[in-house]
């Protein structure tokens, strides 16, 4: 018996904080998703901006490894990251900024994609 396509995984952080020093999301599940899932980062306020964004994956949601050629640059004050993802066999994911200098605030962080029950 074929599951249904019955709705959307999403999980959104929506306070603001402040990032000046690595920072590492918390992981989320992707267990459920149909094939390909989404996410994105929105930031402003950046001062003297110089980060790279990258994304880790696990299976067990204990060890992450970085997905190859996630690495995306942080040098203007404010935008938007996108990361469009196709099918994996992962079961989480997270996102981790790497500071060279400055500081930017997190104002979204938005996990989407189709789910399966």
């Amino acid at each position: 018996m074929s599951q249904v396509l019955d709705g959307i995984l999403k999980k959104t952080i929506e306070e603001d904080f402040t990032v000046n020093t690595e920072y590492v999301s918390e992981r989320v599940d992707i267990d459920n998703r149909e094939e390909e899932f989404s996410i994105q980062l929105n930031y402003s306020n950046g001062v003297n901006v110089d980060m790279v964004i990258k994304l880790e994956a696990s299976v067990d949601g204990e060890n992450f490894s970085e997905i190859t050629d996630s690495d995306q640059n942080i040098t203007d004050s404010t935008g938007t990251h996108i990361y469009d993802i196709a099918g994996s066999g992962v079961i989480y994911i997270r996102v981790k900024i790497e500071v060279n200098t400055g500081s930017i605030d997190i104002d979204k962080l938005i996990y989407s994609g189709k789910r399966r029950h």
